[in-house]
């Protein structure tokens, strides 16, 4: 604790600071009594004054002022903010997004000397743990080694107790009922407490201390509130930036200021602290001028902003088109600081405001209107910030020259800039290098790196933490390691995904060997302490909300933990030294860590700068994340760059490379937007990067034979890519002159002693080393004694790929279907490598901890071995990484880490890395050196329906060699059939091939909802072989009994067998029904019946409706709507004429031999009577026999496609999730019932707020919203001659009807018509289907008779843009309108960017247009003109169900 004479000193500087702040139009006078005065000692801000006291806690105190209070708009904050303390009223700080408010708030403590408690909201906070009361496992001293759960207050608690200010930062962050749980002790100052104690009101305390002693109070559980608790809370105003608004009782108790920011670079930290080297100093009399009017620039763009509601006549996005997007907070300071060092910098301005305003060129572009505004602004501001080409250029006019000790060279082409900057531990890498600074890896320096580079080692000298913005393959990585390499960091991954959690970017919970719990230090942490770069990859995967949780570590290297622990700036931390008079390990003790003045984070987000992006791929990027961080630009290389890249790295055959380039440019196009709705659809779906093209290109240099169209469709992993895409990859190839082979090469496999050689590839095999004593042990055996290896062409040239990559020293991911032979392919590989493998199966529970560390018993006691993991990267094994999909995304990017990087953090504190440079040190107790024969292979299941696994290929896919293991083709598959049944007869084994690659097409194209393999067929003709007398209708029962309920399937599968002369007997029902026989007569079965309840029901005789009553009925032949009877209309009995339900009659079904015994005589007048009931059903649905001719030729056509949009329609997932507890977790909030668990050492102890992904198949909380908008305008008549375009349209319209009848509970849908007469033509109302065939029928004729009789004309846009708004006034867990349209657009004067703002106006609206006729090539040139992915063409009905698919499948 300070003295009092240091505190007086502290308290006088203070004031000194304060009367230099002196005014004449305000008085601002301070006084300090000294130790005798009874008021004691205070601080005073003109007329208003309030005592000083001791800290009780030191380093709770802010160490320093985070604002100038020089300043008159700080000190009038400051004064209003003693006025609430003085009040005893909570305070409420509101303004725009930025460091600002916080700054604000740490000033006012440190200037009252007051302690505080400091929580960032998020959405992940929990009310009770985070603010309230945690529960712990931890060692009972009294116990010995026993464990007891123990109550740790939160920051409310101790706020309260302690009496110190809470200050909760990002209020509209939270979630809703979070903040409530401290209305009481915002309004009484009262809170019942978890572990039972409850805190009351100071005077309410005090009061009964007067009768009672301290003593009674305590064991009534009383604790006293202290009277100098206060709350200050830090929001945005909601609207008009996101967030959550107030809920009305917890904004009641706050006194409110807004605090608006005077954008002069006076809201955060900069430059204060770095001395500046330079043979060139900026002009500070011109650098004051020019910012000066950047300052008015900025202020002028917020003010519009803030005024735009006066401005514009409607809300609509166009009223506000022209205004430009707002600038971050702290956009001047990091400009000043910017144009100071690098004085070369202020002539090129508006590339220089581009690293702080990002917002003009991340998923956006500026359009003319609003180029057209900033410089008519500059103008009047006689500011240079050049011409609109200006907008898409970056770069500086420097270049790094050398990193020497702690200093950085910069050259602008005459003068040199040296700036001190913090450096690595390591060895550092001279600028002349090749190296990246990454082991193993050659860096080729072109000028773009060279830039960029550049860029990131000044915004390093600068102070600032990074955010590198560019595509996927544009040298993101490279980059950094290359930076990495010349200032000698040590680097600390933390791979983003989109499930994260603000907490996991901090601190994970994790359990001891004992059962005891800890808080354990993420990576960015511990990066934070050690001095490490920290580079956060992937920041686009997580919410906004998730990455300004970090902004107080980031703007201020100050933070507080989860586990209550303190992050201090090395500055503050050293004056905390002093003012404490403690030592560092004290502080430690404390909770009181230093973060290392080397510390600096990269972060990198995968997006194409300059190109516009979906609303929904830009919620990471807000105003507030703008603050954080200095962003760059990683332009895509050009073709003349990647060209000199491949070269240099790679020896391929010229050739070949400039065909592939060609391919890559072409390809690289569709992801900008440039292509048709098809092509954005491969664009979507799969990526080609220059590291997969550097892959595709080693493989030509070693192999110049290897074909480069199988090349591009393995790297592609095109089997599984969406049908549309697979036909545009197609049309790309054949454009840019990739022709497939003929004729695939036949390969042999040839073992030796020493090698094994796989067609043309040979590669040694492995020798186990003496010490390696399991490794035997450890080799696949598929032939003696094994699972069984068939050997087959296809398989063989899969494994001679795998062999090709695995000499390249490549990892591996095998995707394909289920049952194709991944792991039989992966073992039959290492068993004749002789390669010793190690495996693990991922699962939706798998943890780090489970993943690196292996729990086992011996003699009674836990003792945690290394797992298979982790010995394969010692011992140098293969480990084969099974099930790769089912887990979680954070354990997926681990193995990313691993696979790209060879680094990987362990759970107890070990981490997995590359052999080192020459020259740097191991430690050996934390340090696994990763052996050089260590291989991952990967099998995963394909990504998307019916798998239910995540998008592995997607997420990671581009760091490993990929295949696609397919089924066999059908000599491959026939060889293998004939291996495993030989006693089959040769032709029945031919006709099931052939029937099953049928399926396997139906599943392709849509008709059947599952992907029979390999596997299902295997199994058949294994019991054909075992049990040859069995019929083949029964036999496929094994397989198809799963789909039994499935009609539409079972037509498939007849079609199937029939046409390649597999007549079986019957299938589905009938083969259910038919049941076994022997030499065609059925098998008899005797069962026994007991008298009484269940008895045989009557003898069919004559079927029958049956007598009507109100009674439940089962068995007998006498009542409609009973069940397990005979004759009557009903369910689950046998000889009725049609099927019947009595709601709340239970259900009976008679055995399937029962059923069936029925006489053929009263079979057919059941059947006579079921014709009978149908006729009467279209009698009373009004349908004439001709009407009903029309529909059923309507639906014949499109029958096809109803099956395939309901297989699509039902593999669509719920959208939303809903925000719950998630239980069984490995780290979060430690669960009330899992404390004996924990207890016994179980580690999945502990619950988390989180979103439950719903089970496939379940009910959605809420439906699906679709919207069909149909164009009925007289063009479609007037041209279905031409193009049938008005069939088409009623086919649709049809398809729709018929394929969501049955899915009401998820999908609520309406179609309108849109004509010259009208934008809104009610066909379906929401939620009211039509009923029956008639209904739809007349849905039909009315669409065709208002495309007859309506005036000319087109309202697309009007009717898009009402479709839009309407559609999102229902609740729902997703919204998708499709605009059905003739592409009849330029006649009428409609501009594809119109009709493109009207589809993007609301982002929570998935709309596309779909094209279904067109004169000439109109309709495929207003797709490439519209919004990427959201305009298709169908000039083929069969189109439409695919192009549904894309749609409802890419969100």
């Amino acid at each position: 604790m300070a003295s009092k004479n240091e505190r007086n000193t502290a308290a006088v500087r203070r004031l000194q600071q304060l009367q230099a702040s002196l005014s004449g139009q305000r008085t601002v006078s301070t006084s300090v009594s000294d130790a005798s005065n009874d008021r004691g000692d205070r601080v005073c801000i003109g007329d208003v004054c309030i005592s000083l006291q001791d800290a009780n806690t030191v380093e709770k105190v802010p160490v320093e002022g985070m604002l100038d209070i020089s300043r008159m708009d700080v000190l009038e904050h400051l004064q209003w903010m003693m006025r609430k303390d003085l009040l005893g009223q909570d305070i409420f700080l509101i303004g725009p997004p930025g460091p600002l408010k916080r700054h604000l708030a740490l000033t006012y403590l440190h200037l009252t000397n007051r302690e505080h408690e400091y929580v960032a909201l998020h959405r992940d906070i929990s009310a009770e743990s985070d603010l309230k009361q945690r529960r712990e496992i931890v060692r009972d001293e009294m116990l010995g080694s026993g464990l007891t759960a123990k109550w740790v207050d939160g920051v409310a608690v101790r706020a309260a107790i302690e009496g110190r200010v809470l200050v909760i930062d990002g209020i509209e962050k939270a979630e809703r009922n979070v903040l409530p749980v401290l209305n009481n002790l915002l309004e009484n100052r009262e809170m019942n407490l978890e572990d039972g104690r409850h805190i009351v009101h100071h005077a309410r305390y005090d009061a009964l201390l007067q009768n009672h002693t301290r003593e009674e109070l305590d064991s009534w559980r009383l604790v006293r509130a202290s009277d100098r608790f206060r709350v200050i809370a830090l929001g945005v105003p909601v609207p008009p930036y996101p967030g959550n608004s107030l809920d009305p009782p917890f904004r009641s108790r706050f006194q409110v200021r807004y605090v608006e920011s005077p954008y002069d670079g006076s809201e955060g930290r900069h430059l204060r602290s770095i001395p500046i080297e330079s043979t060139t100093h900026a002009n500070a009399a011109e650098l004051n001028i020019l910012l000066a009017k950047l300052r008015d620039v900025v202020q002028a763009v917020q003010y519009a902003h803030e005024i735009k509601d006066q401005l514009s006549i409607s809300s609509s996005e166009a009223a506000t088109s022209s205004l430009l997007p707002s600038f971050p907070q702290t956009t001047i300071g990091g400009l000043s600081d910017l144009f100071t060092l690098f004085p070369k910098e202020s002539e090129q301005i508006f590339i220089a405001m581009q690293r702080y305003w990002p917002g003009t060129w991340v998923g956006a572009n500026l359009t003319s209107e609003q180029w057209a505004a900033l410089a008519s602004l500059a103008t009047k501001l006689q500011l240079n910030i050049g011409d609109h080409s200006t907008s898409r250029k970056s770069g500086t006019p420097y270049e790094l020259t050398a990193v020497r000790g702690s200093t950085a060279l910069f050259n602008d082409g005459s003068t040199t800039v040296t700036l001190p900057t913090p450096v690595g531990p390591k060895k550092l890498m001279p600028i002349e290098s090749t190296d990246t600074g990454a082991s193993g890896h050659r860096f080729v320096n072109t000028p773009r790196y060279r830039d960029l580079v550049t860029r990131i080692a000044q915004a390093h000298a600068m102070g600032d933490d990074i955010c590198l913005v560019g595509g996927k393959g544009t040298g993101k990585t490279s980059s950094i390691m290359r930076f990495v390499g010349l200032f000698g960091y040590n680097v600390e991954t933390v791979h983003m995904y989109r499930d994260m959690t603000a907490r996991d970017l901090l601190q994970r919970r994790g359990t001891r060997q004992d059962g005891s719990t800890f808080w354990e230090d993420s990576g960015l942490v511990r990066a934070a302490l050690e001095g490490k770069l920290a580079v956060l990859d992937g920041l686009h995967w997580v919410r906004a909300g998730t990455i300004a949780s970090l902004q107080r570590l980031v703007q201020d290297r100050e933070a507080v933990l989860p586990d209550g622990s303190i992050l201090l700036n090395a500055d503050n931390f050293d004056a905390l030294l002093k003012r404490s008079r403690m030592s560092p390990e004290q502080l430690l003790e404390r909770g009181v860590r230093r973060v290392h003045p080397s510390f600096r984070i990269i972060a990198t987000a995968s997006m194409l700068p300059h190109h516009k992006a979906n609303k929904q791929d830009l919620m990471w990027l807000t105003e507030e994340v703008g603050t954080m961080f200095q962003f760059i630009e990683v332009s895509t290389m050009d073709v003349t760059e990647e060209a000199s890249l491949v070269r240099a790295l790679t020896a391929c055959p010229e050739d070949k490379l400039a065909h592939l380039l060609a391919f890559a440019r072409r390809f690289r196009k569709l992801a900008e937007g440039e292509g048709s709705g098809h092509e954005t659809v491969l664009a979507k779906s799969t990526a080609l990067s220059t590291r997969q093209i550097i892959r595709i290109c080693k493989r030509l240099a070693a192999y110049p034979d290897e074909d480069l169209y199988s090349a591009i469709h393995r790297t592609c992993l095109s089997p599984f890519l969406p049908q549309l895409a697979r036909q545009a990859l197609a049309e790309i190839l054949a454009d840019s002159n990739i022709r497939a082979r003929q004729h695939h090469p036949k390969y042999d496999i040839e073992i030796s002693d020493t090698s094994l050689r796989i067609g043309d590839v040979t590669l040694p095999k492995y020798v186990i080393r003496e010490l390696d004593v399991e490794a035997k042990a450890l080799i696949p055996h598929t032939s003696e004694n094994g699972p069984g290896f068939f050997d087959n062409e296809v398989h063989t040239r899969v494994m001679r790929e795998i062999a090709v990559d695995y000499g390249l020293g490549e990892h591996l991911l095998l995707i394909g279907n289920q049952g194709v032979g991944k792991n039989k392919l992966t073992d039959r590989f290492l068993e004749l490598m002789g390669f010793p493998r190690e495996y693990v199966q991922l699962h939706r529970d798998t943890t780090v901890q489970s993943l690196t560390i292996q729990p086992t018993v011996e003699n009674g006691i836990i003792i945690y071995k290394d797992s298979p993991l982790v010995r394969a990267v010692k011992n140098g094994r293969i480990l084969v990484v099974d099930e790769a999909d089912k887990a979680p995304v954070h354990i997926t990017s681990i193995l990313k880490s691993l696979a790209e990087s060879g680094e990987m953090v362990l759970a107890d504190g070990r981490r997995i890395r590359p052999p080192p440079h020459a020259g740097e040190t191991i430690d050996h107790k934390r340090d696994v050196i990763t052996h050089p024969d260590f291989r991952m292979i990967v099998l995963a299941n394909r990504p998307g329906y019916p798998f239910l696994g995540n998008d592995f290929f997607g997420s990671i896919g581009e760091v490993f060699s990929c295949h696609a293991v397919e089924n066999p083709d059908t000599a491959s598959e026939l060889s293998l059939l004939r291996q495993a049944a030989p006693a089959v007869d040769p032709m029945t084994l031919e006709k099931l091939v052939h029937a099953f690659g049928d399926l396997r097409q139906a599943f392709d194209n849509g008709l059947v909802s599952y992907p029979y393999s390999l596997r299902e067929l295997m199994n058949i003709v294994k019991h054909m072989q075992a049990y040859p007398d069995d019929p083949l209708d029964q036999i496929l029962r094994n397989v198809f009994d799963f789909d039994v309920h499935r009609k539409d399937f079972f037509e498939v599968l007849v079609k199937a067998l029939s046409k390649h002369g597999l007549n079986v007997a019957a299938v589905g029902f009938n083969a259910v029904k038919r049941g076994n026989t022997v030499d065609g007569e059925k098998q008899k079965l005797e069962v026994k019946w007991e008298q009484g309840k269940n008895r045989m029901p009557p003898e069919a005789s004559q079927p029958k409706h049956g007598k009507v009553d109100n009674q439940p009925h089962v068995g007998g032949n006498q009542w409609a709507g009973g069940s397990g009877g005979s004759d009557t209309a009903g369910i689950g009995g046998r000889a009725g004429p049609y099927r019947l339900h009595k709601k709340g009659n239970p259900i009976v079904r008679l055995p399937d031999h029962i059923k069936n015994d029925v006489p053929e005589h009263v079979k057919e007048a059941a059947r006579q009577m079921g014709r009978e009931a149908l006729k009467k059903r279209l009698a009373e649905i009004k349908m004439s026999a001709y009407e009903a001719s029309v529909y059923k030729d309507i639906y014949d056509a499109v029958s096809q496609e109803i099956r395939q949009l309901k297989v699509v329609l039902e593999g669509v997932q719920a959208k939303e999730k809903e925000r719950t507890w998630l239980q069984n977790q490995t780290d979060g909030d430690l669960d009330d019932a899992k404390i004996i668990d924990g207890l016994t050492g179980e580690t999945s102890i502990y619950k988390r707020r989180g979103e439950e992904t719903p089970e496939h198949g379940a009910a959605q909380n809420k439906p699906k919203r679709l919207k069909f908008v149909f164009d009925v305008s007289a063009s479609m008549y007037s041209y279905n001659e031409h193009d049938g375009r008005l069939n088409r349209s009623l086919e649709t319209a049809l398809m729709i009807m018929e394929s969501l009848q049955s899915l009401g509970d998820k999908y609520v849908y309406d179609i309108v018509g849109h004509s010259g007469d009208s934008d809104c033509i009610e066909l379906v109302a929401a939620g009211k289907p039509p009923q029956n065939e008639m209904e739809r029928m007349k849905v039909l004729q009315t669409m065709s008779a208002h495309s007859q009789y309506c005036f000319s004309g087109d309202k697309t846009l009007a009717a898009t843009e009402k479709a839009v708004k309407d559609i999102v006034k229902d609740d729902a867990d997703d919204y998708f309108v499709l605009v059905l349209s003739d592409a009849n657009l330029r006649r009428y004067g409609i501009r594809p960017p119109d009709l493109g703002k009207r589809m993007e106006a609301d982002a929570k609206v998935n709309c596309a247009v779909l094209f279904i006729g067109s004169i000439g090539e109109e309709a495929r040139m207003l797709t490439r003109e519209l919004p990427a992915g959201k305009a298709f063409v169908a000039l083929d009905t069969s189109d439409i169900p695919k192009i549904m698919k894309s749609l409802l499948m890419a969100v």
